[in-house]
């Protein structure tokens, strides 16, 4: 069999790491290749579905370390494939309806990254409360602003309201009910009783409830036509002006040009970003010009734990369906694909 790395910029996998998936690969008797593009004056991140199905036209396995689009144009083109493995959670580039139909199987990494989701929006609600990013912006200019800005509320007398209560949602409940007692509400229809359960503290509200009453809301839900947009501009005029938001999952999910209207009228007062909508972000974008906000480049997922687990779930997922017949069904994201004779055990 024959794997291909279809990425041109591998992100937060190293080369170091995919010579690892590669070996994993190659004891598992599959060849592992990066994709050589043809087209050299195609200059963006991504590769063009062109491209992929140029470089892919003799593989059965695509590895996705960004997010490639993998259409239905692609994998019909493709009739080889037999799977996808994203290099993360997120799948929001790859069409499952169209990958379950071609009995192609998607395999993503659900929650391998979820404590340090949750610390970096740890990070960004006290940063953002304690003014520490803004102070310390302001020194390095020259200034002493000591005592002023933004008066910090005390986080043990706010609500922290969670949209979306998986892995990363959970641990940041951990953290500030635990830790700080802080009262936590959550907005999420698709949690299980047992779970709700687990949660007896937890007061799980509608998505009104959720942007009326919560101090702060830290987003944790993936990408979907549900999700896109769904905090903008109608939204956050209904949010308390004192509110801060925090998105770690996936920027779309903000509309930010609403939420940059949001923050310089006052609608809300902060925002704290691991991802935003257009990638890198614009050199001129006007969120940069906000004291109350914090932005980083898309890294909520860079640690010590999460890269082992990263890579070594990539090294173990296909070389293990591959030379024993089964996929564990917790990592495949094309869910209809379960239902459907694909080859292989789905346990």
């Amino acid at each position: 069999m024959k794997a291909v790395v279809v990425d041109k910029d591998y992100g937060s996998v190293s080369a170091e790491e995919l010579d690892r998936v590669a070996a994993a690969y190659q004891a598992a008797g599959i060849q592992m290749e990066r994709l050589d593009y043809q087209v050299e004056a195609s200059r963006q991140k991504e590769p063009t579905e062109d491209e992929i199905i140029a470089g892919c036209r003799d593989a059965q396995i695509i590895l996705a370390t960004g997010n490639p689009p993998i259409t239905r144009r692609v994998l019909e083109a493709l009739p080889e494939i037999r799977f996808v493995q994203r290099f993360g959670a997120g799948v929001n580039s790859i069409d499952l309806t169209a990958a379950a139909d071609c009995g192609v199987i998607v395999l993503n990494l659900p929650g391998f990254c979820a404590k340090e989701l949750a610390d970096v929006a740890t990070a960004m609600i006290m940063g953002l409360i304690r003014n520490t990013c803004y102070y310390d912006r302001e020194v390095r200019k020259g200034h002493w602003p000591k005592c002023q800005y933004l008066l910090p509320p005390d986080v043990r007398e706010l609500t922290l309201g969670l949209y979306g209560f998986g892995l990363a949602g959970r641990h940041l409940h951990d953290i500030f009910h635990n830790g700080f007692g802080t009262k936590v509400i959550s907005c999420d229809p698709y949690i299980s009783e047992a779970v709700r359960t687990q949660y007896p503290d937890v007061e799980f509200v509608s998505f009104e409830e959720l942007i009326t009453r919560s101090d702060i809301i830290s987003i944790h839900v993936i990408l979907t036509p549900e999700t896109t947009h769904v905090f903008n501009k109608e939204v956050f005029q209904r949010m308390k002006n004192t509110a801060m938001i925090i998105n770690t999952s996936r920027g779309p999910v903000i509309d930010n040009d609403d939420l940059t209207w949001a923050l310089q009228t006052g609608e809300i007062l902060y925002a704290g970003l691991d991802t935003v909508e257009r990638e890198p972000l614009p050199e001129n974008d006007p969120l940069k010009a906000l004291d109350n906000v914090i932005i980083n480049p898309h890294c909520g997922s860079y640690g010590v734990g999460s890269k082992k687990t990263q890579i070594q779930m990539v090294c173990d997922l296909v070389p293990a369906a591959v030379t024993t017949g089964k996929v564990p069904a917790k990592c495949v994201a094309d869910r209809d694909v379960l239902g459907k004779d694909a080859g292989y055990e789905f346990v």
